[in-house]
């Protein structure tokens, strides 16, 4: 071939060096990995001459999905395979929120950034060849990364008044625990669960009459409430008893729906979530039925995303909202385009028209997706879901507070409980972006869950109490049985401990489909594929 119709052999990759710059920079800050052999083989592959003309295009295009690859691999994002496997609920979402997400990716600092790094590349090309430079720092990183253990290190989070929920640190496994180990203790930790049951299974007899309110609330958790200012909402003063240290144990509306209406036995593994109980005395709603109480369901929404009513009516039975929605006015659009409804409208329309009296003490549960990510409030100028949610959540909490003020003019008795099915992920990790919940972290499972009583014969002796042992939803069937067995609306007088006596604790361990996190012996460590672990500590 003429030499004039290919290009010589040199030593520059052109415009591809503010690829791995940026690269580098990213991994110097622990924002992504360095995969030597991968990001050299890229680098090589730039550096073969073409002719010119569609060889240098298509050069340029396999370049460029090569490249996206490689960054991909390098980033602590999950697998590939994860996207895949949600792919079918990714179609449901409307294309505005599908937009907001992909432009998570890369926020205004970042784009400010590359900004300043091309225009410094372009004055420094002209001076020297920041190839050769490139390679130099390419070869140092991958000397550094093999002389010292790999971390990544994340965002610290700011602590809130109650208890660290800090963000993570990734970080290789420590050697004392080996994958064998905790593959084992993973095992231990359900086989134990297995054995637990509630003290809803005695034969209890129902005393006064009361109704009993879950108000099962979306994308609420501690380190949402600190990122927002609302740890300290008076809604959080109306409780009687906290639960300050409770995990939700997943990060999914669907497990979370399950996992609560299995509360009367110990936490399942995932997987068998979503076949049928193996013991019905697990079913919270049906030991309450045969005590005496009657199940009843309010939504604020259409309940069809996910399956959810699906899993509702698999773990109650016939259950239906008794809350007509078409009568209402939306309140909100949710991230698939279904319409969401004001929670202190929902509620008290129920209160008014549609509750029993308390000869026929009831169990309901009332779900809210209000504060789900993607949702956009109706008429509000307010642009992207996360800049919104501030507003959505303080809404919710105004509105449960304010309908306790009506609960409590009612005169009836009540156990209202205040349980969350998981939190937000506002902050977003190096792992996954904001919004996203795929790895059921600390700070998204980590949620505030209280009880109140009211009823005009309660003779509380003493204020409230605050528990801070590990807890999750067996404690919540428990502590539910301990108020039936005391038969606190009787007008005897009675003390918060009583209640709260030997409630079942346990261990943090969360997941989601393929993913658990767990707690041992204060650090956190993670497995993708149920066998090969990670360690998060904070």
């Amino acid at each position: 071939m003429e030499p004039d119709k290919i290009k010589t052999l040199s030593f520059n990759i052109g415009i591809w060096n503010l690829y791995f710059i940026t690269k580098l920079i990213m991994s110097i800050k622990g924002s992504i990995g360095f995969s030597p052999l991968y990001n050299f083989t890229l680098f090589v592959f730039f550096l073969i001459p073409t002719k010119k003309g569609m060889p240098e295009i298509l050069k340029n295009f396999i370049g460029f999905c090569l490249a996206i690859s490689c960054l991909y691999y390098d980033s602590f994002l999950p697998p590939l395979a994860r996207f895949v496997e949600q792919f079918s609920q990714l179609q449901q979402f409307d294309s505005t929120y599908l937009i907001e997400i992909l432009f998570r990716f890369i926020d205004q600092d970042t784009l400010v950034f590359f900004a300043f790094l091309s225009i410094t590349y372009y004055l420094a090309n002209k001076i020297f060849k920041v190839t050769s430079f490139v390679l130099i720092a390419m070869l140092y990183i991958s000397f550094i990364q093999q002389s010292q253990p790999f971390f990544i290190q994340s965002e610290q989070a700011p602590r809130h008044t109650l208890q660290s929920t800090t963000n993570t640190l990734v970080k290789q496994k420590n050697e004392s625990q080996s994958d064998l180990d905790l593959n084992q203790l993973k095992s231990d930790f359900f086989i134990n669960e297995e054995s637990k049951t509630s003290t809803l299974h005695s034969k209890l007899s129902l005393g006064s009459n009361f109704d009993i309110l879950l108000l099962n609330i979306c994308s609420i958790a501690w380190d949402d409430l600190d990122l927002t200012g609302q740890i300290n909402h008076p809604l959080f003063d109306e409780f009687d008893i906290f639960f300050e240290n409770f995990n939700s144990a997943t990060s999914y509306s669907g497990p979370a729906i399950i996992r609560l209406l299995r509360a009367s036995c110990g936490q399942q593994e995932h997987t068998d979530l979503f076949s049928p109980p193996n013991n019905k005395k697990c079913l919270l709603f049906q030991n309450l039925e045969k005590i005496g109480f009657k199940n009843e369901l309010i939504l604020n929404h259409d309940g069809n995303f996910g399956n959810f009513m699906t899993h509702i009516s698999n773990n109650v039975g016939g259950i239906k909202s008794k809350v007509d929605l078409k009568s209402l006015q939306p309140y909100q659009k949710s991230f698939d385009g279904s319409s969401i409804y004001r929670d202190f409208t929902i509620l008290t329309k129920w209160l008014t028209e549609y509750s029993s009296p308390q000869n026929a003490p009831t169990i309901t549960l009332y779900n809210s997706i209000s504060a789900h990510d993607g949702n956009r409030i109706i008429r509000n100028d307010t642009n992207g879901s996360l800049l919104s949610y501030k507003k959505q959540q303080k809404n919710i909490l105004d509105d449960l507070y304010n309908f306790m003020d009506q609960l409590k003019k009612s005169q009836r008795n009540f156990v209202v409980v205040f349980v969350p099915e998981h939190g937000a992920a506002l902050r977003g990790d190096k792992m996954q972006i904001q919004g996203m919940r795929e790895i059921p972290t600390r700070i998204i499972t980590h949620v505030p869950v209280g009880i109140k009583l009211l009823g005009s014969k309660l003779n509380l002796q003493g204020g409230s109490i605050k528990l801070n042992q590990p807890s999750s939803y067996l404690a919540i069937s428990d502590l539910i049985g301990n108020i039936i067995t005391h038969d606190i609306f009787s007008g005897k007088p009675f003390h918060l401990t009583e209640l709260v006596n030997d409630l079942d604790h346990v261990e943090f361990l969360s997941q989601n489909q393929g993913t658990t996190m767990m707690n041992v012996q204060g650090s956190y460590y993670l497995t993708l594929d149920n066998k090969n672990w990670i360690q998060y500590s904070e």
